[in-house]
C-alpha cells in the first residue's frame, strides 16, 4: 500500500528542526573572573591562573550557566622544570572573609611535568611536534561566592638539577556577568 505523502519521516524532522530551531533562545548566566592588573615581569617562572567557573550548555536552546563551586587551575610551560610543590592557596573576599573550599585544600601539593605535544602544519604538508614540558594543577572548589577575590599563592618549583625556585602570587580577580538571551542561530554561529 502506497501512502499520500511522498515525504519520510527524516525529512519531517529535519524540516521541523529547521523551522524551530531559530526560535529557541539560549539564556546566559555564567560569572568570568578577570585579573584586576598584569603580573610584573618576573625573571624567575611563575604559574599562570585560570579560573575554571564550569560553564554547561544545553542543546538546542535553554540555558549556557556556570556552576559553583569553582575551580582555580595553574599551568606553567618550561622546559626545565621537574615538578612545582604548592604550599599556600588561599581566597580572600572583600569583606575579609577565606572561602571555606581554599582553606580546605589539602597542600602542601607536588605536581610532576607532564610533556605536552603541540602539532603544526608545515608548508609541504608536514607535521612537526613540539613537545614542551608543563606543570599543571587544579584546587576544585576553591571559590564559592560570585564576588570578587584576592588570590594568595605560594610555592616552588625544582629543576632538572635540583634548584629550587620559590614563587608568590597575589592577585586580585574582578567578576563580570553575562545575563543575556540570543536566538540558538545566533549560538551556534558564534561556536
Amino acid at each position: 500500500m502506497k501512502t499520500k505523502f511522498p515525504f519520510s519521516a527524516s525529512v519531517f524532522l529535519l524540516t521541523a528542526t529547521v523551522l524551530l530551531l531559530p526560535s529557541c533562545q539560549v539564556k546566559y548566566d555564567t560569572v568570568t573572573f578577570q585579573s584586576a592588573g598584569s603580573m610584573p615581569a618576573v625573571a624567575t617562572p611563575i604559574p599562570d591562573i585560570d579560573i575554571d567557573t564550569n560553564v554547561t550548555a544545553g542543546m538546542f536552546g535553554g540555558a549556557v550557566k556556570s556552576h559553583k563551586p569553582y575551580d582555580i587551575q595553574s599551568g606553567t610551560f618550561h622546559d626545565a622544570l621537574d615538578f612545582a610543590e604548592f604550599t599556600k592557596v588561599i581566597v580572600t573576599y572583600a569583606d575579609g572573609t577565606v572561602d571555606p573550599g581554599s582553606a580546605a585544600l589539602k597542600l602542601p601539593m607536588r605536581v610532576a611535568h607532564r610533556i605536552y605535544e603541540s602539532p603544526n602544519s608545515m608548508a609541504g604538508g608536514a607535521v612537526v611536534v613540539t613537545k614542551s614540558r608543563l606543570i599543571q594543577a587544579e584546587f576544585p572548589r576553591a571559590v564559592s561566592r560570585d564576588e570578587s577575590f584576592t588570590l594568595e599563592m605560594e610555592g616552588s618549583f625544582t629543576k632538572d638539577d635540583g634548584t629550587v625556585i620559590p614563587f608568590k602570587i597575589k592577585e586580585k580577580y574582578n567578576i563580570s556577568r553575562d545575563k543575556r538571551s540570543e536566538s540558538w542561530a545566533d549560538f551556534v554561529s558564534g561556536c
